[in-house]
């Protein structure tokens, strides 16, 4: 019995996500080369962690999980009827799932339409959940770094001569996340065209090498529809629950650098989450590791901070934000199946 060749197109996005991870990889090793050349030492960070007593992880683990439970007030805005217990299941299932898979942001979103359906959701209300909850997040990471550069300006801790640039592309991520906003309170016309176009040279390109067209324009329109009347509703609840998020998670940086002998201002914080946050964007390895942690603690040292301490303060957080919520989410995840079968049973 013969078997059905691998369809071209499947094996040309296959061998895609083989070089973006290849070249994530290439990325990290090359960052943490230079982490060491300018300074860092990985065993005395790795010092600095370990030397940290109970009281500290016990304090860090407070503020990490109040930052977790503030950000279902974002999650059960996004779907009526959700409860918190169980949007904090569904982000610790999601992101442990995420965290250990490349590219594992869709396998992480199948497992959470599992729990959705399970509750009692339909297809279209899990669609509008995250839809406004990852557009909630993304509107954030797109425009704070603009917020985080007039900040560093205004301090007067940017560096000399980069100021204008990063202003400039600040503003032009900040355009994109309004963008996302007005189409989210029902004003998509000025997305849609910019879908559009973006869908035009896809079509060109992709013609060429005789790749099937995509409709962009019509998939957002779909994905959209509906989605203003929830957000017209519930935006308080998104605003303040997302806001409280960010400045759990500032709070939580700034406590790892006071753990390893980094005393840094405000605005500098500020901008190294920011920018983790940003970069968690480019998920091309699990949860963005590596990528994430080099770009964090080059900005740091950007800024003049000592290195060897910015590199143990950004390990340590991410070992919270990104780490501990692997083994806690497969735990959450394990919980969610047993309660399952449970039911079931009963049934």
């Amino acid at each position: 019995m013969q078997r059905n060749p691998t369809p071209p197109r499947a094996a040309g996005r296959s061998w895609g996500r083989v070089a973006l991870f290849a070249a994530a990889v290439a990325v990290v090793v090359w960052a943490a080369g230079h982490a060491s050349a300018v300074g860092a030492s990985w065993s005395r960070a790795g010092h600095l962690i370990a030397g940290l007593g109970w009281r500290w992880v016990l304090l860090l683990t407070v503020v990490w999980f109040l930052g977790l439970w503030v950000h279902t007030v974002v999650l059960t805005a996004s779907l009526p009827g959700l409860t918190h217990r169980r949007a904090l299941t569904l982000n610790l299932s999601g992101s442990a799932v995420s965290n250990v898979l490349p590219l594992g942001g869709l396998a992480g979103t199948t497992l959470n339409l599992g729990m959705i359906r399970g509750w009692g959701h339909s297809n279209l209300e899990f669609a509008r959940f995250v839809i406004v909850s990852k557009a909630t997040d993304l509107v954030a990471k797109l425009t704070m770094p603009f917020v985080a550069v007039a900040v560093l300006l205004l301090w007067g801790a940017a560096p000399q001569g980069r100021g204008e640039w990063w202003l400039a592309g600040a503003a032009a991520t900040a355009a994109a996340g309004l963008l996302v906003v007005a189409a989210l309170l029902g004003r998509a016309a000025p997305l849609l065209h910019l879908v559009a176009a973006a869908e035009r040279v896809r079509h060109r390109i992709g013609r060429r090498a005789r790749v099937p067209r995509t409709p962009w324009t019509a998939s957002v329109t779909d994905l959209l529809d509906g989605t203003d009347r929830l957000v017209r509703r519930r935006w308080p609840q998104l605003s303040w629950g997302m806001a409280a998020y960010w400045l759990l998670q500032g709070a939580l940086l700034w406590y790892c650098c006071v753990a390893v002998g980094l005393h840094l201002p405000v605005p500098v914080v500020f901008a190294a989450l920011v920018a983790e946050r940003a970069l968690t964007l480019l998920a091309i390895t699990p949860g963005g590791a590596g990528l994430v942690e080099a770009g964090t603690i080059g900005v740091l040292i950007t800024l003049g901070v000592e290195p060897t301490p910015a590199l143990a303060a950004v390990l340590l957080f991410r070992a919270f934000v990104f780490a501990a919520e692997i083994p806690v989410g497969g735990l959450a995840t394990g919980l969610w199946l047993a309660s399952r079968r449970t039911s079931r049973r009963a049934a």
